[in-house]
């Protein structure tokens, strides 16, 4: 049975050739996907994630539930499956504009404006991203460390503190427990506790993140 667990390696693993042979089955499965995933996008959008099934999404979209179940373990998977092309775009941009090396900006300017950007991705998903957070956290597994937004993240950071470190701009410092921790404070829970609980601004909150991990170091 093929579960998304980790719907990451799909996006970036290598293309299959077409085989006409299964044209029709891929056909028929591309179009169960579209609709499974249409459905739940409308239903996410008019009730809370945590409120919507897998049983209601099969029925709306009009599909058995064996059909979801094998494609989809649970809500967390067609989260997943909904971020995968908006979060490979995401990164992807965030990865090119942080590789380029401006001479009229700072390395902590650039990584005070790849928090920005990432505080407004999250705020954009919030929702999509913390149910697929915790539909993993109870898995002995799981590790947050080892998942590819994280570590997509982890890589196009580091370079901006260690050029930091090396201009001078700020005094020695462990990279990867510095990055660790700045990455570990913007995941969705965190960010949606400080909002939803506490009353922080999306601007407050990118403010005080940075004010510790940008001016603050």
């Amino acid at each position: 049975m093929k579960h998304t667990d980790d719907q990451e390696e799909a996006l970036f693993g290598p293309e299959l050739d077409a085989h006409p042979i299964c044209g029709r089955r891929e056909e028929r499965d591309s179009e169960y996907r579209r609709r499974i995933l249409s459905t739940a996008k409308t239903l996410f959008q008019t009730h809370s994630i945590e409120d919507v099934t897998m049983h209601q999404i099969a029925k709306e979209a009009g599909v058995g539930q064996g059909t979801l179940y094998r494609r989809y373990a649970h809500i967390g998977d067609v989260c997943s499956d909904l971020l995968r092309s908006t979060t490979n775009q995401f990164l992807t941009s965030l990865e090119i504009e942080t590789a380029e090396i401006k001479s009229d900006v700072s390395a902590m300017k650039q990584l005070s404006e790849c928090i920005v950007r990432i505080v407004d991705f999250v705020d954009e998903k919030a929702s999509l991203l913390s149910t697929i957070v915790s539909m993993h956290t109870d898995k002995r597994s799981f590790s947050l460390h080892k998942k590819p937004l994280f570590v997509r993240l982890h890589h196009l950071m580091s370079p901006l503190v260690i050029r930091a470190v090396e201009q001078g701009e700020i005094r020695p410092i462990d990279v990867t427990l510095t990055v660790n921790t700045i990455l570990a404070s913007l995941i969705p829970d965190q960010y949606l506790y400080h909002k939803e609980v506490l009353g922080y601004t999306k601007e407050q909150f990118t403010e005080g993140i940075c004010r510790l991990f940008v001016k603050g170091i």
